[in-house]
């Protein structure tokens, strides 16, 4: 399951590339969705961005295991990146992954921009490779996909930078059109985009919904397959704007 709840998460972030020219910012907030697995409630996971000017800001993704999974530690995650500024492009200096069921797979990646280079450090050893200089990591693409969406609300298939473990890879993404779903904070008009991999027998769909400040969209749901089964759902529960 840690494998899944990983790839489902990612897939709230792994859209679209920014402008480099876009100027506009997104507010501070605080997100809780629903987590299933296989159609059972496992958890919940909450995804906040708070901070200042003054100190920066930090972007968390947490998931909460219940029942068997919490007793485990397994699905339990936290997902970090440091941040300059809530204005696009939304280039973090820091991203770290911790694990708590498996701490071998938890990282920490320290991105120096105007080098090009990135140092990440696991399991006590550190590795240092080239980046593209505006790739985005897996979790700040989440503020990346809601200021695309909210300026290009008709665009039909994007492309991304992301930074990975040990480089920069390219990702396509196609919006399938409008869907309905429902919700805890009720129904919502949603468009859907499909993110798929060459190679990879999995593929997630998001769906986002205009539901933020001045009609931000927000990632309402989103769904990892696995050979074309569900593995993982998350579906919104809770919306805030943080003052």
């Amino acid at each position: 399951m840690v494998k899944a709840v990983l790839k489902a998460l990612a897939g709230i972030a792994l859209l679209f590339s920014f402008q480099a020219e876009a100027q506009s910012s997104v507010p501070a907030f605080k997100m809780t969705y629903t987590l299933e697995n296989n159609y059972i409630t496992a958890g919940t996971a909450d995804f906040t961005l708070a901070g200042d000017n003054t100190n920066g800001y930090q972007l968390v993704l947490q998931t909460n295991p219940t029942g068997v999974f919490r007793f485990s530690n397994k699905g339990k995650i936290r997902e970090a990146a440091e941040l300059a500024s809530l204005t696009a492009p939304f280039l973090s200096s820091k991203y770290s992954y911790t694990n708590f069921g498996n701490e071998k797979r938890s990282y920490t990646t320290v991105y120096d921009r105007e080098n090009g280079e990135a140092v990440s450090m696991r399991n006590g050893k550190s590795e240092t490779f080239e980046i593209d200089d505006d790739a985005v990591d897996r979790l700040s693409m989440t503020l990346t996909v809601m200021n695309h969406l909210n300026e290009n609300p008709d665009d039909k298939e994007f492309s991304i930078k992301l930074l990975e473990q040990s480089g920069t890879e390219v990702i396509t993404f196609v919006s399938k059109g409008q869907d309905s779903i429902k919700t805890d904070i009720g129904l919502l008009k949603a468009t859907r985009i499909d993110r798929q991999r060459a190679n990879s027998n999995r593929h997630t769909v998001t769906w986002f919904a205009s539901i933020g400040p001045e009609g931000l969209p927000i990632p309402i749901q989103i769904e990892q397959y696995k050979r074309g089964k569900m593995s993982i759902r998350l579906k919104v529960r809770a919306f805030s704007v943080i003052e």
